[in-house]
């Protein structure tokens, strides 16, 4: 009787072990903000947007019969990397994002004037009217692809997730140290008790390992979907990413079992000899 419930116990402690390990693989992946804003430099993301922005912006002042020169200083990679990293940074807090334009605008009117001004082109109410509407075409654009909405989601569950981590959290950890400290109590002997939470995290562990290196493997990520291709890039990358934060929570789940395995010997031994 004792031995079934030994294996009850243990099972169900290896629940509550990979129930922790998810919860904190997911803290330290999924909603990492360290990971993910370093992912994103990793796909070039800043690069191709200010490319995309360039094409767009360039596309909207050949419509309007204006040079593209006028774009000389005004969508750099240095300010599509300023403003989109706050806009991430604000987003993945949760707070209200939105990439501002103002320099942006500035630079562009100023560009603008002087090219009126070199040309000798004659302003009219109607005229200036046009070129405010151009500049606010150009500023919407680049507001439009500086937004990342996926970052803005995350952003949005993880706050929802910190409020499940924080109940959650306690009350599992709470209920395997119980279990542990049962499956001791139940054996007159520690090491035999010491024995079953070894089984629990040593399934767990590797049931996690197993799992995260079968979806490395398979390469599940190549599947994702999404346009244009520098978010797939990202996103692939920071899925990549995740799986190895839980082969590394794995890793240093088996690295404990050892431990407990020497421990279990240990005890073994001196109460036997």
């Amino acid at each position: 009787m004792k031995k079934l419930l030994s294996c009850i116990f243990s099972f169900m402690l290896s629940l509550s072990f990979s129930a922790l390990f998810v919860l904190i693989g997911l803290q330290l992946s999924v909603f990492n903000n360290r990971l993910i804003l370093d992912q994103i430099n990793e796909s070039g993301y800043y690069y191709e947007v200010q490319k995309e922005l360039d094409n767009s912006a360039s596309a909207i002042l050949e419509d309007a019969g204006m040079p593209t020169e006028l774009l000389s200083g005004v969508i750099t990679l240095e300010r599509v990397y300023l403003d989109g990293r706050n806009y991430m940074e604000e987003a993945l807090a949760g707070e209200p994002a939105a990439p501002d334009t103002k320099k942006l605008t500035t630079v562009l009117k100023q560009n603008i004037d002087k090219y009126l001004k070199s040309n000798s082109i004659e302003r009219t109410e109607e005229f200036d009217t046009g070129i405010d509407a151009l500049i606010s075409s150009i500023g919407q654009e680049y507001e439009r692809v500086i937004q990342f909405r996926f970052i803005r989601y995350l952003g949005e569950y993880k706050i929802y997730y910190r409020n499940i981590l924080i109940k959650a959290f306690p009350m599992i950890l709470c209920l395997a140290v119980f279990l542990s400290v049962l499956l001791i109590r139940m054996h007159r002997y520690r090491h035999r008790g010491i024995r079953y939470i070894t089984y629990a995290l040593t399934a767990s562990s590797c049931s996690i390992a197993i799992f995260s290196c079968y979806l490395l493997i398979s390469k599940v990520s190549n599947g994702i979907v999404a346009s244009p291709d520098y978010y797939k890039r990202f996103i692939t990358g920071y899925f990549k990413g995740n799986l190895q934060v839980f082969l590394y929570l794995s890793g240093f789940g088996i690295l404990l079992s050892i431990f407990l395995i020497i421990l279990t010997g240990y005890l073994k031994k001196r109460y036997f000899d």
